[in-house]
């Protein structure tokens, strides 16, 4: 036990698997249901996806769940977007427990590049952050709610949307998830904003504050590198992201469109794919062009140190720089005026690569779990459904073509696996890295190989 608190990727997997069985074992419960309780495989995935912030659903959560189950599947949510390790942090502190180094370096690694902050100053900032965001959220929703539904109800749903919108896990109480409210701004744009928000990284929100209080007393202060790449990147994905859905659903999904409403869709459909889940078209009807675009930007992900998936947005940044510096037969690479560290680079490759190789096993995996059944009669549409879904799960976005609560118990597991995966994967790999033991100072001789 004392190992594996000096571990911290061990105690993240630990901390995310141990939630995980124990929501899994609540969900189950005969409280947990409004009618009869669920298969316990179905309460495990429900609460992976939950704890992993997903979305992916095998039953509907507001027709299925009670508010004791969408409770606990909330609680899970809030776990899971602020990470077992600072939630477990933040209880030990509290009781005037001494924490290790490596446990300060899990969660100080998760949120900051920086070490000089205190551990005690970091906690705070982020729990702050989470509760003030997430309140301001449900407020901005509730104006709308209100004016429908009953005020428990109302302040019930706005205060659910606003955290699984913020911490990027896109469980929804409508049965359309946000299809319905597709052409209202009132609710549209709050969830947009915290999942953009949830998305970029407390590190960024943090320093983006601090620079515009410094540049309000007149003083010249710049941003670091990482929140420079950070902001860019996601605007320039975003815009990427509206402009392409609306291109390729112009004559299909959003042909009988206001142009408010074709704004707001295509505008959505851009920030939801940063591993949100929430939806407001049926992916199903959409084209194949679509669906492998939206694969593209959930790969992608959101910005490190956040509530989102996938190999990150700076990652690509980096990745984009390298390649213009070959290119351009630069020997550094350089970012904004600063040089990139090759440390930085070989994990930029590194991860964009083991994430590639998971989804051509997982695809490959499914596919052939999912031999019997919708797939012999339907080949090609699955297919494309699969490929949806494995990318989805390790990406973190729960986004579906609406082929999740058709999976078989296998393809359930696998999937379950995929989400455990894509959300503690960077992370792992990025505390196995930094803390890889020094290797011999030996090198061998050189020899080409042919590459392309």
């Amino acid at each position: 036990m004392i190992a594996l608190f000096r571990h911290p990727a061990r105690l993240l997997v630990v901390g995310f698997a141990a939630a995980i069985v124990i929501g899994g074992g609540l969900l189950a419960l005969p409280a947990a249901s409004q009618g009869a309780p669920i298969p316990f495989l179905d309460a495990l995935f429900m609460a992976t996806s939950a704890v992993c912030v997903t979305g992916l659903a095998v039953v509907d959560p507001g027709g299925t769940f009670s508010n004791f189950g969408l409770a606990v599947l909330l609680l899970l949510v809030q776990f899971g977007g602020l990470g077992i390790a600072t939630l477990s942090t933040a209880l030990l502190l509290l009781v005037g427990q001494n924490i290790s180094f490596s446990s300060q370096d899990a969660v100080q690694d998760s949120f900051t590049l920086s070490h000089r902050v205190s551990l005690g100053s970091l906690l705070r900032q982020v729990l702050i952050w989470t509760l003030v965001i997430e309140a301001l959220g449900a407020i901005l929703l509730f104006l709308t709610e209100s004016q429908r539904l009953p005020f428990g109800q109302a302040v019930w749903f706005s205060v659910f949307h606003s955290i699984t919108a913020f911490c990027n896990a896109g469980f929804a109480l409508r049965p359309d998830n946000l299809i319905g409210d597709r052409a209202n701004a009132g609710i549209i744009l709050p969830i947009a904003l915290l999942v953009i928000l949830g998305g970029l990284g407390f590190t960024v929100l943090a320093e983006l504050v601090r620079w515009r209080v410094r540049r309000w007393r007149g003083q010249r202060v710049m941003l670091s590198l990482h929140a420079k790449t950070a902001l860019i990147m996601t605007g320039i994905l975003l815009l990427v992201g509206m402009i392409g859905f609306a291109a390729l659903e112009h004559d299909n999904l959003m042909q009988n469109m206001s142009f408010g409403e074709a704004l707001l869709v295509s505008g959505f459909a851009s920030v939801t794919p940063r591993t949100a889940g929430f939806n407001t078209v049926d992916y199903s009807q959409a084209t194949a062009a679509t669906l492998y675009f939206t694969m593209v930007l959930i790969f992608i992900g959101g910005c490190p140190g956040s509530t989102a998936g996938g190999v990150k947005a700076t990652t690509l940044g980096v990745l984009l720089a390298l390649a213009r510096a070959r290119y351009q037969g630069e020997r550094g690479v350089r970012l904004f005026n600063r040089s990139v560290p090759e440390a930085n680079i070989a994990k930029a490759t590194w991860v964009v690569a083991l994430a590639l190789v998971i989804v051509i096993l997982g695809v490959i995996l499914l596919s052939a779990i999912q031999i019997d059944g919708p797939i012999q009669s339907h080949p090609g549409e699955w297919s494309l459904g699969l490929l949806f879904e494995v990318v989805s799960a390790l990406g973190t976005a729960g986004l579906s073509t609406g082929i999740t609560s058709q999976l078989n118990d296998g393809g359930k597991i696998l999937i379950m696996t995929l989400m455990f995966i894509g959300r503690l994967g960077p992370l792992t790999i990025a505390l196995a890295i930094a803390r890889q033991k020094s290797r011999p100072a030996v090198s061998y001789a050189e020899e080409q190989v042919m590459i392309g």
